[in-house]
């Protein structure tokens, strides 16, 4: 099975990144096919700009929104792990 795991946290050491390594670990141990998005490594913007509102609007979508929705249609099966504040 292939899972993707979107993953947004700022600390390493964070309760977040536990239940990540966790996940992680578990998923490899049975053998599937695990990719991870840290979303603070990748540097991903999730604020829409008028810029990627405008090449919405267009038909465009924005090169960093592109990989990230190729992950998904990619996955059987997504995670996302998140800080509640």
């Amino acid at each position: 099975m292939k899972h993707l795991v979107v993953y947004s946290h700022p600390n390493f050491g964070s309760f977040s990144h536990a239940i990540l390594d966790v996940v992680r670990e578990t998923l490899d141990a049975l053998k599937h096919d695990v990719v991870v998005r840290d979303l603070y490594a990748l540097d991903f913007n999730p604020v829409l700009s008028s810029a990627d509102f405008a090449a919405l609007h267009a038909g465009d979508v924005p090169s960093d929104v592109k990989a990230e929705q190729d992950y998904i249609v990619w996955s059987d099966m997504v995670t996302v792990i998140h800080p509640i504040w």
